[in-house]
């Protein structure tokens, strides 16, 4: 029997692909700078951070065109490793002595709230019954 799309399904994919999108913007700007300036932890960083929104991306296609559950677990990590990410990032610019000033805080912290948000919202367990019921429907 084949379940209802869990509720906002459509809505908290299209806010994957545009954080994503924005994302990759700002990693990839990140990335060059870090480079000119000879930062190897940032650059590293911003690299981590684009393979993992690259790969992002890759698994909710999966997730929302194909309607496969591999692709639902592979998003769940990824989501759970960028929170990871971000969080670690801070610890390490606080340890570092690099001084992260406030405007560049407020996007760090915005990012991982929304990260923590689409986290949360896709581990619900109601994806997998759903995407379960599409297979076996």
């Amino acid at each position: 029997m084949k379940l209802p799309k869990p509720y906002g399904f459509n809505l908290l994919t299209r806010i994957v692909f545009v954080h994503a999108a924005m994302l990759l913007a700002v990693l990839a700007s990140t990335l060059v700078h870090a480079l000119e300036r000879g930062t190897v932890v940032a650059a590293a960083f911003a690299a981590v951070g684009l393979v993992i929104a690259c790969a992002g991306c890759a698994a909710m296609v999966g997730v929302a065109r194909q309607r496969a559950l591999r692709a639902l677990v592979l998003l769940r990590w990824l989501l759970w490793l960028a929170v990871a990410k971000v969080l670690l990032g801070l610890l390490l610019s606080r340890w570092s002595g690099e001084a992260v000033t406030a405007h560049a805080l407020l996007p760090i912290l915005l990012n991982g709230a929304v990260l923590v948000g689409l986290a949360i919202y896709w581990s619900r367990p109601v994806h997998a019954r759903y995407l379960a019921s599409l297979v076996k429907a």
